[in-house]
């Protein structure tokens, strides 16, 4: 097995972790929310699906709480992770957020 497909499958595998995680240790909208960013953000090196993206907005959209959790949760990510795809899929996201 190449380094790279190696690299590719602890990718998938940490980001069923995040998301098994979220979906288990915090409320129904806010572990959401936090599944959704892990989505927009995988380890792939593909672009941030759409449908993604927008759950995140409309989540975020009517609620400072969800702002919050927002925030704090694209932080997290951007600071734990060494992949540049999820780094760069992070901004990325940020961006569009802060844009709509």
């Amino acid at each position: 097995m190449s380094q790279s497909t190696l690299r590719r499958a602890i990718g998938a595998v940490k980001d069923q972790t995040s998301i098994g995680l979220a979906k288990v240790g915090s409320s129904t909208s806010q572990g959401d929310l936090e599944v959704a960013i892990v989505k927009a953000t995988r380890h792939n090196e593909y672009p941030a699906e759409e449908k993604h993206i927008r759950e995140i907005l409309s989540l975020t959209c009517y609620s400072r709480v969800f702002i919050s959790a927002c925030v704090n949760n694209l932080s997290k990510r951007l600071s734990k992770t060494s992949s540049w795809t999820v780094a760069l899929k992070t901004l990325v996201l940020i961006q569009r957020l802060l844009s709509e």
